[in-house]
């Protein structure tokens, strides 16, 4: 399927359901009007009748009681008499996740246009104050604006004509099957958010064209779909991600322009041996022991000393000079030191290039556990060197190729299958465009999300067991690499992903055979582990409590097959 944006030039939006979570109070005061005038009606019926005008709906119940529609005077009197019960019932909270929704598609350049078979003058007024920005003065089509509300397509081809757009140009949002109904007929593509008790079938039954179970789901296929958009687009402006050939150059380049006063190199041991580039004379460089044991409070503490007494001041730059393990500590020595100066992270792993230097995540081990102390503190820049990769042994390529995988497989379908079928290890093309899809991938899913608080998570695919496994391994005395544990851990979200969500089973198998099995040993411990593994999963700093599992899960390959449980 083309990306959701590509060629569409407005939303339209409906207001209840979508923005609001509204249809509650709404269903509880026609409901309350309706048995004061002696019709018979339920609270959930009106979830399909969602959309239509206030006349239309009492016109329905009155021929369906009466035999007759309502006379028009004592029409606009019911409709007020329900306006005034809605309003009792207290104020009405905007939707989760429609913030999200509608910062994506304004970020895609789509004009957002609200479509409401609403006249209620609360809700309307309320739109500046919970969506500051997101629907200009004329962008607004309400019920005082048609003769034909839905499931007529009047409401939606108005609502293209003032974006100046045609409707076959347009995204429908909506949350009921006439309103559905009213976008397919409008000739635009036209997407269910089930935030109500309509089963999914009725919506299908209308022609959705795609259907989401809540509004954050869509939320997010959004976001993963501008991520996916703008890294086609190829280089933005304003990444912070270099890429050079001449890594001496580059980085006296970027302290020249940074002004700093001083300059910090930190690397490991085995980095230090390789002498990647002439470091000028009055550029302090520190050399820590190579391995995850670095990551320690001592560490840090010896780092701090070692910038105080060299004099390093807030105009100072920290080069971090190493793989993940230098760029997660030397980031949060850069995030801590005088309440953070800058950094740049120069990775020399494929998976540091990929993961552990972009995004600003820092942090260091801590009584066992990877990562558990830590901060969110970006990079200036990151500077990565194709030629300091290709020296990398192929186990090191291994690694960060699950990464790579990762990123595929949960923000573009078709090189995730491109993965599968080809053999990127040694296929120097297929792996260039894979690592920079990854890298690109990542800062614009950490650009909308910079604090994990929604998109980012997704980033944490496999992690949750990868992690616990890594933690595991190195406990038993047979470590593995944090790629290693991953790939592992990818599995067995999959199986999760099929068990839980339908992911499809010949899609489990063919990630098995063709990644995991191919590329990676098995993990050097057996069935006596999984009580430990299951304990180590429980203290993932993920989770929303010590008795729920946070998983990332897939329904399908791609953006629009992300999902989330706790479990």
């Amino acid at each position: 399927m083309r990306n959701i944006f590509e060629g569409r030039r407005a939303a339209l939006i409906d207001m209840d359901g979508v923005l609001y979570d509204s249809m509650p109070g709404h269903t509880l005061a026609w409901k309350r009007m309706m048995d004061g005038v002696g019709v018979e009606c339920t609270r959930e019926e009106f979830y399909l009748y969602e959309g239509m005008t206030g006349a239309a709906t009492i016109d329905l119940l009155f021929r369906r009681a009466f035999g007759h529609d309502c006379d028009p005077e004592r029409s606009k009197e019911l409709y007020a008499i329900k306006s005034r019960y809605f309003k009792e019932s207290g104020p009405r909270l905007p939707m989760p996740g429609a913030d999200r929704m509608l910062a994506a598609l304004g970020a895609a350049g789509l004009t957002r246009v609200l479509v409401t078979g609403s006249g209620q003058a609360s809700l309307l007024e309320a739109l500046d104050r919970d969506y500051p920005g997101a629907f200009g003065a004329d962008c607004r089509v309400t019920a005082h604006d048609v003769v034909h509300g839905k499931p007529a397509p009047e409401p939606y081809l108005k609502g293209a004509s003032k974006a100046g757009a045609d409707a076959r140009d347009c995204i429908v949002v909506e949350n009921a099957p006439l309103g559905v109904r009213a976008g397919k007929a409008a000739g635009a593509f036209t997407i269910a958010v089930t935030t109500g008790p309509i089963p999914r079938e009725a919506f299908e039954r209308e022609g959705a064209d795609m259907i989401f179970p809540s509004m954050n789901a869509f939320a997010e296929f959004l976001e993963l779909e501008l991520v996916k958009a703008r890294c086609a687009e190829g280089d933005c402006p304003d990444s912070t991600i270099t890429y050079t050939d001449n890594l001496g150059d580059t980085l006296r380049s970027l302290a020249a322009g940074f002004d700093a006063d001083k300059v910090f190199v930190l690397t490991d041991s085995n980095v230090a041996a390789l002498n990647l580039f002439e470091i000028p004379e009055d550029w302090n460089v520190r050399v820590v022991e190579a391995g995850e044991r670095s990551k320690s409070l001592d560490t840090v503490a010896s780092l701090w000393q070692w910038l105080t007494e060299s004099g390093a001041t807030r105009r100072s730059v920290l080069v971090n000079l190493g793989g993940g393990v230098v760029t997660d500590l030397g980031g949060f020595v850069g995030a801590t030191f005088k309440r953070g100066i800058r950094f740049v992270n120069v990775p020399t792993t494929l998976l540091g290039a990929v993961d552990a230097a972009i995004g600003g995540k820092t942090g260091i081990d801590f009584m066992g556990y990877k990562n558990e102390i830590g901060a969110f503190a970006p990079a200036e820049r990151i500077v990565i060197c194709p030629k300091v990769l290709d020296t990398l042994p192929e186990r090191e390529i291994r690694s960060g190729f699950a990464e790579v995988v990762k990123m595929a497989l949960i923000t573009e379908a078709e090189l995730y299958s491109e993965l599968l079928e080809g053999d990127a290890l040694h296929d120097k093309e297929l792996m260039g465009r894979a690592m920079l899809h990854a890298a690109r991938a990542k800062e614009e899913v950490v650009r909308i999300d910079p604090k994990e608080r929604g998109l980012r998570r997704i980033l944490n695919f496999g992690h949750t067991a990868g992690h616990a496994y890594e933690s595991y391994a190195a406990r038993t005395g047979h470590p593995v690499s944090h790629g290693e544990a991953v790939a592992h851990g990818m599995m067995h979200a999959l199986e999760v992903s099929r068990d839980r969500e339908g992911f499809p089973a010949e899609e489990v198998e063919r990630y098995r055979s063709r990644i995991l099995d191919r590329y990676y040993d098995p993990v050097p411990f057996g069935a006596e582990a999984e009580d430990e593994i299951a304990r180590l999963m429980t203290h993932d700093k993920k989770n929303r409590t010590a008795s729920e599992i946070s998983y990332v899960l897939l329904r399908a390959p791609g953006p629009s097959g992300v999902s989330k449980r706790n479990i």
